[in-house]
This record gives structure tokens, sequence and C-alpha cells, in this order.
């Protein structure tokens, strides 16, 4: 693990969209305003009733793959445990407190990227974290006096190039059937607040958000349904199309809390377009949903 001395600069593209307010004194609880709201309602197929529409955005991002170690790769699409971890924290939910929340049987989560997904290399100058080897003490003894651990600053940096996520943005529909965490967000969707920070991946990449509101779901009955979302856990199901080149990605999905403090417990395979191209999926081990004009497909 290393300490980042060195950021991109933000390019302030998205200046024209408010960031929401952080409500430092708010607890995770349901406001006496918004206890009218009702929860959906989550079929067998893993389609919801009705969900919350929002648009994520930044100047940067970066999800690190879970299977690179050294070359800081990232993800094209947000995890979707990422995206939990992004409205738990919008919430105010504590760490490892929201994964049963997020549970398949119980919740359903559409991603779209909004326009062409484009990527840069940003080399970025490191210290070690290694406690065992370029670690400093000050203070007392850290049994009744407080005792401070810090990185060398004198020792040698080292140069990591991350890969970057330019502009990136993403319309999420999202579904929980916990009553009280379903409308503690959806109050804090409609009044623009979060309890902490939002950020595309990393702190640094703080991100906005636009709420498009509460939506009602429909099953799409046709054969052959064109979607705008990523297509989750479906590759079989694509229908190739001339000019309309897809990618896949393996990711995250569901996470649980162990004495270690949590774990991943599934993954699942992510088609989607670059370009902002539709792509064509036969029904059947997919479900597709219609919203409004948009088609999505819930995972």
């Amino acid at each position: 693990m290393f300490i980042r001395l060195m950021s991109t600069r933000s390019s302030g593209r998205h200046s024209q969209i408010t960031m929401a307010r952080r409500d430092v004194d708010a607890d995770p609880v349901v406001p006496a305003d918004a206890q009218s709201v009702e929860p959906p309602t989550i079929n067998d197929m893993g389609v919801p009733d009705r969900c919350l529409s929002l648009t994520v955005r930044a100047d940067w991002g970066h999800f690190r793959r879970v299977d690179r170690t050294v070359t800081k790769q990232t993800y094209r699409l947000p995890p979707r445990t990422t995206i939990a971890g992004m409205l738990a924290a919008m919430v105010g939910s504590s760490r490892d407190s929201y994964y049963e929340m997020f549970a398949p049987e119980v919740s359903a989560i559409a991603i779209e990227p909004l326009g062409t997904i484009r990527t840069i290399t940003e080399p970025m100058l490191g210290l070690s974290t290694n406690p065992d080897e370029h670690f400093e003490n000050a203070g007392g003894t850290g049994q009744k006096t407080v005792k401070a651990s810090y990185p060398d600053s004198t020792s040698n940096r080292q140069l990591h190039s991350y890969e970057l996520l330019v502009d990136p943005a993403y319309r999420i529909d999202v579904a929980v059937e916990d009553e009280e965490f379903y409308r503690a967000l959806a109050h804090r969707l409609k009044t623009g607040t979060t309890h902490y920070p939002l950020s595309m991946g990393l702190s640094e990449y703080l991100a906005w958000i636009e709420f498009h509101g509460e939506r009602t779901v429909e099953v799409c009955d046709d054969e052959v349904v064109k979607v705008d979302s990523a297509v989750p856990g479906g590759v079989e199901s694509v229908v190739p199309h001339e000019g309309v080149r897809t990618h896949v990605e393996r990711m995250p999905s569901f996470m649980e809390a162990d004495e270690r403090g949590r774990r991943t417990t599934g993954f699942d395979d992510y088609t989607f377009t670059t370009d902002d191209s539709a792509i064509s999926v036969r029904s059947g081990s997919v479900v597709p949903s219609q919203i409004s004009d948009r088609s999505v497909i819930f995972g």
C-alpha cells in the first residue's frame, strides 16, 4: 500500500452541477417527513416494481481492479459493491453494516454508462506504508499516552502509474427492500444532502449527484430488447450487431461482514459498450425492464 503524494487537477467541467451538501450533524435515521415513502418489492426475477434513479458523475474516477496488485488499473464501470458503499455513505450507514441490505434477494441495481468511457494514465509519487520498513514513531508509549506512527517522508518515493477514468458519468437505478434505508436514501436524494462526502472511487475525485426521482419499473415482454444499461451475468444473452463493440468485465457484486471486516461473496460478468450504444439482449437468462423511455437490466 502507498500514500499518494500527487493527484490530477480538476478540470472543472461539471462546476455547473450542484454538489450535495454534507449534513455533518445528521444521524442515519429516517426523517419524519420521509416516513410516507413506501419501499419497493423485488420479484423472483430480481426486478423491482419501482426504483430511485440518479446520475453520478465526476471529473476523474478510479475503481481499482481487484485482480491487479502492482499496476493500478481501473474498472470501466463502478462495481456493484462500490455503488452500495456510495449509497450507504450518502445515508450515513457505518462500515460493514449495510451488506445485507444489498444482498441479491432484497436489492436490485442497474448501471448505465453515459457518454464515451475514456481513460488516461497518470504517474503519481507515493510513500510506502509498510510499518516494518518505512514508518516513524512519535509521542508516548501507546499505553497511557498517545503514540503516533507515520511514513518516513525522507525515504525514497516510488512512481506508480494510475489508470484514470476521464469525466465518468453513470445512470444508477437502485431498489432496496429495507424500509429505513430506502426512505433515508430517498430523503437524501430529494434534499440534495449527504452524510459523508461522495467520491468516484478515490477520495480525491469528488462526485456530483443528480436525482431523477422515483420511477416505476415494468418487465419487458419482447424476445429481443435493446437495453441502455450494462448487462450483468448474461454474456450468452447478448445478440451481436455490426458496428456495436461490447466489452466484458468481471467485477465484485456482493459482500458480507466476517471476523476480519468484510469479504467478497459474489462476482458478475458485466457486458457494456464504451460509446453509448445500446446492447441487444435475448430475454431468458436476463430480464430486461422498462423505466420510462429507457430499458435496463437489474443485477
